[in-house]
């Protein structure tokens, strides 16, 4: 059987044709090559970030802690503690103002108690699609500001000041509570700003020894649970205690947790408290009784995050005569103004201390030269200091956190009263102030590396908006202003920044004994941009 195989065969010009298709792609292809050894690899495709998409602000929100109350149990209850009245003369109440926007529109605004009931309305919400539009002007054509304000609110409970966005900004609005009392374990002033939430807070100098009671309360003002984790730093370095990780948090509630239950005897103690889930809000309740006498009452306010450089404004120091008179009894070493440092990193810090005041800075032992341990708080005392009201600037290789412990009294064997000022954020844009009820207040600025200008806006119980008041802040000191100064009526005050890095703080005091100094709330946050992946 013969098999018969099939040649196809290509015609002499296709062959032709085909070697030089060939040729011309072996020489395109090595060309390429060559190029591409010359000037590098080729170019691959270009990266398609992941868009972002504006989402416009929302509600303002800002949490009050509840009025100061005496721990029963304090040393073995822990979380979940029994409260009572801490005198029979205290007198506790909310401040909080709205400021509206330029087209003279106010947004609405009302305080609820932390579970959402409301306690008193400042004005009523408007229209979405009304509230959503920016404007600047009114009907009328004409532009101006215009406030509201709601005074001798008697919630004695935690509460939230929830406002409306307008035009796709955050309202500017703040709250304020305060405390007084004359008499009872809780004598003195305590006030505190109403706090925005956040994801992590920094709480330190707080005192956990006999006759120190440290009241950690954190609160989810929010509509989703959080989970939040506390980091304790004491003198020996972290303190590892129980039932500090994990702490779930339902929306509207809050959590109290006695300090001395898990880091007793500590002189200074910081608290991180992070959060997963729904941001929250973290204050400390402190109070002081050395036996019989009550040796003051304050909230510790969350301050900067631990960076190279903190400034803390609103430190007052009383004269050294009262200072020692005061300071010299037996039991009261921890009366003298208290500087706090905590190194969350693992390697010791050389820092330097400032301490300016009116006349410029003014002299430290040691030339202000310290070492911090790490992972522990470190406390110095600032002695021998002229009375004032003074900023301490500190500078450091790594992150410190840092804050004042001050005292004041007026003579040997006579009740006092303490405050903490934490290490404050720059102040930027505009700002809003709300003075606290029942005590005297100023405003206290420094600018550590240059001079600087903060334009003061007064606003009275009517809302109406003053004329803006400049104050000059030189270099290397510390400028001082009373809030009774800018108008009578005045609740609360809008500031905005410009010049160098400025700082400030309020001092409020009531009488010759009690005072507290509180942190400047930050500026509104306007809208965000977020990323958006989109997948299948």
């Amino acid at each position: 059987m013969t098999r018969t195989r099939t040649r196809t065969r290509t015609p002499r010009r296709g062959r032709v044709a085909a070697v030089s298709l060939g040729a011309i792609l072996l020489v395109a292809t090595g060309g390429g090559i060559a190029a591409g050894s010359l000037n590098g690899p080729l170019a691959g495709p270009e990266p398609v970030g992941v868009p972002r998409v504006t989402v416009p602000a929302g509600d303002f929100i800002a949490a009050c802690p509840a009025t100061a109350r005496l721990v029963e149990g304090a040393a073995d209850r822990g979380t979940d503690p029994a409260f009572a009245p801490g005198s029979d003369s205290a007198k506790t109440s909310i401040r909080a103002t709205v400021l509206g926007d330029a087209a003279k529109r106010l947004p609405g605004a009302k305080l609820e108690k932390l579970g959402g009931s409301t306690v008193r309305t400042l004005s009523d919400r408007l229209p979405e699609a009304e509230a959503s539009q920016g404007k600047s002007t009114n009907e009328n054509g004409f532009t101006g500001r215009q406030a509201r304000a709601a005074s001798k609110v008697q919630e004695p409970g935690a509460t939230v000041l929830r406002v409306q966005p307008l035009g796709g900004q955050q309202s500017t609005a703040g709250a304020v509570r305060s405390y007084v009392a004359a008499d009872g374990d809780l004598a003195g002033l305590g006030a505190a700003s109403c706090q925005a939430p956040a994801g992590e807070q920094w709480l330190t100098g707080a005192s956990t020894t006999v006759g120190s009671t440290a009241l950690l309360t954190v609160a989810n003002p929010s509509a989703t649970p959080s989970t939040v984790d506390l980091e304790l730093f004491g003198a020996q370095g972290r303190i590892e205690a129980g039932n500090t990780r994990g702490i779930v948090i339902a929306p509207g509630e809050s959590t109290s947790i006695v300090l001395a239950g898990l880091a007793p005897g500590e002189k200074s103690l910081s608290v991180k408290a992070t959060s997963t889930g729904a941001p929250v809000t973290a204050v400390i309740q402190q109070s002081i009784l050395r036996g019989l006498t009550p040796g003051g009452v304050d909230y510790i306010e969350p301050a900067a995050a631990p960076g190279e450089r903190q400034v803390v404004p609103g430190v007052q120091i009383q004269d050294a005569k009262t200072q020692k008179a005061v300071t010299s009894q037996k039991g009261y070493g921890d009366a003298a103004p208290t500087l706090s440092l905590t190194v969350p990193g693992s390697a010791d810090q050389r820092v330097k201390v400032r301490l300016v005041g009116p006349k410029g800075e003014v002299a430290l032992p040691s030339d202000g030269q310290y070492t911090a341990a790490a992972g522990s708080t470190t406390a110095v005392a600032l002695t021998g200091v002229p009375a004032g009201t003074y900023t301490a600037i500190v500078d450091a290789e790594e992150p410190v956190a840092a804050s004042v412990r001050m005292t004041r009294g007026t003579k040997a064997k006579e009740r006092t009263d303490a405050a903490w000022a934490g290490a404050a954020e720059r102040l930027g844009g505009e700002h809003l102030v709300t003075v606290p009820e029942g005590a005297d207040s100023q405003l206290a600025f420094s600018a550590p590396d240059g001079q600087a200008s903060v334009e003061l806006r007064p606003i009275d119980s009517h809302g109406t908006v003053g004329k803006a008041v400049t104050v000059r802040v030189a270099p290397g000191q510390t400028a001082e202003r009373k809030v009774a100064s800018l108008g009578k009526d005045v609740v609360a005050v809008t500031l905005s920044a410009s010049g160098d890095p400025v700082y400030g703080a309020l001092v409020a005091t009531h009488g010759s004994t009690d005072i507290s100094t509180l942190p400047l709330p930050p500026a509104p946050q306007g809208p965000r941009a977020v990323p958006v992946d989109l997948r299948y």
